[in-house]
């Protein structure tokens, strides 16, 4: 996959500087990357809904990231590549009504970035979706966050697009 190496890149510089119905359902790597070395047991995890455009959408990059409130680095993130033949083994999922979601968990097993969660900070969770899978170029990005507790497994966010 020709964006994965660049968007670990960026994410490596950057850091430099649960379903709704209770049940929790573990979410595979998109990558093969190593898992980063984080001794922390938090989780983080809830469901992302695509509506609009995005229900439909075969490109682009799904992108789960936790970061600290008012910072953009994250500190942990998920990504999911829509042109993959099996998005539903990184927890993309389509309903009966043809609406899409994704359904993620971030942990430090699921993280393809990973550092230290600071102590006593609020955090956020936010969800991007690029359309051409270079995140720098920042060309038709939506964005969505909310705000995440330690062990919260029921965070909820839309995103959407004409």
């Amino acid at each position: 996959m020709r964006t994965t190496p660049l968007l670990l890149l960026v994410l490596a510089a950057a850091c430099s500087q649960a379903p709704e119905s209770g049940e929790e359902r573990p979410v595979r790597r998109s990558s093969s990357a190593p898992r980063p070395a984080i001794n922390d047991s938090s989780r983080f995890g809830g469901t992302v809904e695509l509506s609009g455009g995005l229900a439909s959408a075969s490109e682009g990059l799904l992108l789960v990231m936790l970061r600290a409130v008012g910072k953009d680095a994250p500190l942990w993130a998920y990504m999911v590549d829509l042109r993959d033949p099996e998005p539903e083994r990184a927890g993309l999922v389509r309903r009966d009504d043809g609406s899409r979601a994704l359904i993620f968990t971030l942990s430090r097993d699921t993280t393809l970035i990973g550092s230290p969660l600071p102590p006593d900070v609020p955090f956020e969770v936010a969800a991007l979706f690029d359309p051409d899978g270079d995140i720098d170029s920042k060309d038709g990005q939506v964005v969505a966050s909310a705000p995440a507790r330690r062990g919260d497994l029921g965070i909820r966010m839309e995103l959407s697009r004409p």
